[in-house]
């Protein structure tokens, strides 16, 4: 995997992921910071803003963090009983997370930058993507209602939605993006509820900030990947 800078904007996103639940947690007394909950979800935070930006960037370092953060989240997922997520995030997103760098790798760079040659799909494609969404999100309500899972419509939106863009990054679309920033903005609301459901939960707060910045990198992904798939629509 060839090493690639981030920008000062990129820098910022993950300063701000790192800083904003520090600050947050001190001002909530010296207590939060021997939970082990708030650490583990901190941690996984970090992780994650870091596999954002370098799948943002098109790198193929994505695909090494986003291992490490999807193994964490899984297991917090069962911890909250957030299900859908989890059996998202614990079986199909690590098992993307190999099949994703093989697939870069195939595909090859933009010269010698390092970045994935990324495609885009035709209109026929972006019709038949929409379709598989929506029903994909129809069958997830009825399983997790069956599953007795909390926030139910939100975790279905939010499990079908990363299905599919989760399945576009690793074929390297770059349609995904559009994705991503719908799964972030469902995420911010699935983990702000959950914080504030009852007294007032610093682990859950600790991934709704977390999604606020991965939500901005999205939107930057969305403009960098524009250039990476220019003229290689299918």
């Amino acid at each position: 995997m060839k090493k690639i800078s981030l920008t000062a904007f990129e820098w910022t996103l993950v300063a701000g992921t790192i800083l904003c639940p520090l600050l947050t947690a001190i001002f909530s007394g010296p207590a939060v910071l021997g939970d082990w909950e708030w650490w583990f979800t901190y941690i996984a935070a970090v992780l994650n803003i870091f596999c954002c930006v370098y799948s943002a960037k098109g790198s193929s370092w994505t695909f090494l963090f986003g291992a490490v953060y999807d193994s964490m989240y899984a297991v917090y997922c069962i911890y909250t009983h957030h299900y859908g997520n989890a059996a998202v995030y614990g079986i199909f997103f690590l098992l993307m997370q190999l099949l994703g760098y093989i697939r870069w790798r195939r595909l090859g760079d933009v010269g010698d930058s390092g970045q994935v040659a990324a495609k885009r799909l035709s209109w026929k494609g972006r019709i038949w993507l929409t379709l598989a969404t929506l029903a994909g999100m129809a069958v997830l309500v009825v399983v997790l209602r069956k599953l007795g899972g909390s926030n139910v419509m939100v975790d279905a939106v939010c499990t079908a939605l990363c299905i599919i863009a989760q399945l576009l990054l690793t074929l390297a679309y770059f349609e995904q993006w559009f994705i991503w920033i719908g799964v972030n903005v469902a995420t911010i609301v699935l983990w702000a509820v959950s914080a504030t459901e009852g007294p007032l939960s610093l682990s859950s707060l600790n991934l709704a900030i977390c999604y606020f910045f991965v939500l901005l990198t999205s939107v930057n992904g969305l403009r960098v990947w524009y250039g990476l798939s220019k003229g290689r629509e299918e």
